[in-house]
């Protein structure tokens, strides 16, 4: 295998590489469970109450 073509191959690795790293620290983080704030639908009536009555 030739110089050149062990430098290109080695240059396009570390494009790949900083594009995935640049990528996944750009795009935006998903919130913990359904990320849907109040109107999640895992979250029961009882637990709405309580949450309502600890914030007032």
């Amino acid at each position: 295998m030739s110089s050149t073509l062990q430098t290109i191959i080695a240059l396009a690795i570390v494009a790949v590489t900083v594009t995935v790293l640049l990528w996944s620290a750009l795009k935006k983080r998903k919130q913990p469970g359904c990320g849907c704030g109040d109107a999640c639908s895992a979250v029961t009536p009882e637990i709405k109450k309580l949450q309502s009555k600890r914030k007032s």
